[in-house]
C-alpha cells in the first residue's frame, strides 16, 4: 500500500513555495545573463574601437574613424537592448515576489507596454527605449567613445 501525498494548503500571496523559489531563481538567472551579455558587449567594443581609432588617427583616415563610430553605435544599441531586457526581468522579479504573476511565468512583454503609474518614471520597469538610452550605463560609456571618434574624425 502506498502512502498518499498529503494535500498542500492553498498558497497565500506571501507564502514562498519551492516552485516560487525556483521561479525567483529562473528570473535572477535571466537578469544575470543580460548583465553578463552587456559587459561582454562592452568588452568586445574596446579592442574594436581602439584599433579603428588608432588606425584612423595614424593614417588620417576619416572613413575608418566613421567606421569606428558606427561600431560604437552598433554596440550601444546592443547594450541598450540587454539593459532593456534586464529591467523587464527585474520588474518581473518584483511582480513574482509580490505574487501578482503565475509561478514560472517568464513573459516580460507587459513591462514594455505598461505605464509605470508614477510621475518620475525612474522605476526599473520603465523599459521604454528613450529612458533606456538616456541611462548612465549607456551614456557614460558610449558617449565618451563617440566623442573620441568625433575628435579623430576631425
Amino acid at each position: 500500500m502506498t502512502n498518499p501525498v498529503p494535500a498542500q494548503p492553498p498558497a497565500t500571496p506571501g507564502a514562498v513555495t519551492e516552485g516560487r523559489r525556483k521561479h525567483f531563481d529562473f528570473i535572477q538567472a535571466a537578469v544575470s545573463r543580460m548583465s553578463s551579455s552587456s559587459s561582454t558587449a562592452k568588452g568586445w567594443l574596446l579592442p574594436v574601437v581602439t584599433a579603428t581609432y588608432g588606425y584612423a588617427a595614424s593614417q588620417r583616415s576619416a572613413e575608418v574613424a566613421l567606421l569606428g563610430m558606427a561600431a560604437v553605435g552598433l554596440f550601444a544599441f546592443l547594450d541598450a537592448h540587454y539593459l532593456r531586457q534586464e529591467r523587464a526581468f527585474r520588474a518581473l522579479y518584483r511582480a513574482a515576489v509580490a505574487g501578482s504573476v503565475a509561478v514560472y511565468e517568464m513573459n516580460t512583454g507587459p513591462y514594455f507596454r505598461k505605464p509605470n503609474g508614477d510621475d518620475q518614471e525612474q522605476r526599473e520597469e520603465n523599459c521604454r527605449w528613450p529612458v533606456v538610452i538616456k541611462s548612465w550605463a549607456l551614456g557614460g560609456f558610449y558617449g565618451p567613445l563617440l566623442l573620441v571618434g568625433l575628435l579623430v574624425f576631425v
